[in-house]
């Protein structure tokens, strides 16, 4: 008992201990522990690493798997011809950001010899304990051991953030490079100088060209912390900050504003301008709190709320930076926002940094307990940590998506090649196209579809003359989705007009050529 009660005690003094440790510091159970959570982290996001990627959001993971893809076979000049050219074509899909990461996963697919879509999975789960390490050195500098490893075990463990941060998808690697970012505003706030200032535009501006919309939290990050440091009249007085906001702007403006302007425009005006009345609905805030009722629980939010009030104020303000982003990106793109999980993956990030400061105060409060109930707290936050990962575990194995490929291949294999054809299918026909080979010549829209046109401002469809306009010149109408089918009745009873050249389990094709008398 005298072991524990020791034991506990190291644990528990922070306040007298731990502060002011650094990496050379550390004592052996910490380094063990630290490294545990760490792996363990890494190892449950690779768990049934080779299940096909469509255990989370599925269009978004095919999507880079195909690019990745076509990368490979691009690479490949050994590869069949007509297998190189198909995969190539296959994957000129619209662009959203630049393919970083789908350029290095089939790099490496190439420097390995063959196709892994899984690589995107290993990636990811490595950016995404960087990420971690960032949290840690950033957070070591104002609160003790114990807080910092429970905030990351939250980082690590929670079910969402397993899921959502494996991934084959940019958000998990842009978190990354908003964290970098935001440890070296930090360490430039408390000992400003040039390498911090140019560290930190780097950063910020590799976030922002992954995905432009880790902008949000860049910006308002960079003008919370540079106020909070400089008053108004000071900001001309330095350089640095504007060094930085260069640096951290001009990647992005020269991808996104001068390479594809149109692209942008096209965005902007569609998904901000048109769909911006929602945030004048109220159901769009009760969608906003259920999403992350279901994500992480509302009270995990309202005390890393608390947690902001709490820590010390440099890194208050950075903390601040990162809420603020947080609601702008939910304000300026309110459809994705709840509709779309990863679009608060950054959140867990965020939630991890500002508990510590709540952690820091019961870890303080448990150090002047007797050894039971300071023995009870370490089990309790141990369960939590490893019930995290438990349910993560169960999500991933229950998630068998095993049968897919050999189903989609056989839908490929129905329709005639170079036959056109419309698809009412699930992922925008990316499972066809990366398991089928085979691209639609166009899309039906799905009643969410049809919702969000109606959302931004389109009148109602006509079914017959939409259906006339898109199947002009086609051959073929391919139902994989009867779901769809079944919730569009007059989609359906145009479709019986004309008879079924094939069939099968779970698809349909329709002949478009000989329409029924």
């Amino acid at each position: 008992m005298k072991v524990v009660d020791g034991f506990l005690m190291l644990c528990c003094r922070l306040e007298e201990h731990l502060p002011t440790m650094r990496w050379g510091r550390f004592r052996f159970w910490q380094v063990v522990l630290l490294a545990l959570v760490f792996l363990l982290g890494f190892g449950i996001r690779i768990y049934d690493l080779k299940d096909p990627p469509l255990d989370f959001h599925a269009s978004r993971q095919l999507r880079s798997a195909i690019i990745a893809r076509g990368i490979y076979y691009q690479l490949n000049t050994q590869a069949e011809p007509a297998i190189r050219q198909a995969a190539q074509e296959l994957a000129k899909l619209e662009v959203y950001e630049p393919p970083i990461l789908e350029t290095i996963v089939g790099f490496t697919d190439y420097l390995l010899g063959g196709e892994y879509f899984w690589l995107g999975r290993i990636y990811n789960a490595l950016f995404w304990c960087v990420g971690g390490l960032a949290i840690f050195l950033l957070g070591n500098s104002y609160v003790s051991f114990p807080a910092l490893l429970a905030g990351l075990s939250f980082y690590f463990f929670l079910p969402f953030s397993v899921v959502a941060s494996r991934s084959f998808q940019p958000d998990p690697w842009m978190v990354m490079w908003i964290l970098l970012f935001a440890l070296a505003l930090y360490r430039w706030s408390v000992t400003p100088s040039w390498k911090w200032a140019i560290l930190a535009g780097m950063f910020g501006g590799i976030a922002m060209l992954v995905k432009v919309m880790a902008g949000f939290f860049v910006a308002t990050i960079f003008l919370c912390v540079i106020f909070s440091m400089l008053h108004f009249h000071n900001l001309f007085r330095t350089v640095m900050p504007w060094v930085t906001a260069v640096l951290a702007a001009l990647p992005s403006v020269l991808y996104y504003l001068l390479s594809h302007t149109q692209r942008s425009a096209e965005f902007f005006s569609f998904w901000v301008v048109s769909l911006s009345g929602l945030v004048l609905n109220s159901n769009f805030y009760a969608d906003w709190l259920a999403m992350l009722k279901g994500l992480m629980g509302l009270t995990t939010v309202l005390v890393a709320l608390v947690g902001v009030l709490l820590t010390e104020t440099r890194a208050r303000w950075l903390l601040v930076g990162g809420w603020a982003g947080y609601v702008l990106h939910g304000l300026v793109l309110p459809y994705q926002f709840i509709t779309h999980e990863y679009y608060h993956l950054p959140l867990v990030a965020l939630v991890a940094l500002s508990m510590l400061a709540v952690l820091e105060v019961i870890f303080s409060a448990l150090s002047r307990q007797g050894w039971l109930w300071r023995l009870l707290a370490v089990l309790t936050f141990v369960f939590a940590g490893f019930y995290g990962l438990y349910v993560s575990r169960s999500i991933l194995y229950a998630a068998n998506y095993a049968l897919e490929p050999a189903s989609w291949q056989r839908v490929g294999q129905a329709i005639p090649e170079e036959a056109s054809f419309v698809a009412l299918t699930a992922d925008y026909g990316l499972r066809l196209n990366y398991y089928g080979w085979r691209s639609t010549s166009a899309f039906w829209p799905s009643s969410a579809d049809l919702k969000l046109f109606s959302l931004s401002g389109n009148d109602p469809m006509s079914y017959e003359k939409y259906f006339k306009e898109v199947t002009a010149g086609r051959r073929f109408f391919l139902v994989t989705a009867f779901s769809e089918l079944d919730a569009q009745p007059e989609l359906k009873q145009i479709l019986d007009r004309y008879p079924i050249y094939a069939e099968g389990n779970g698809f349909r094709i329709y002949d478009l050529t000989q329409a029924k008398p």
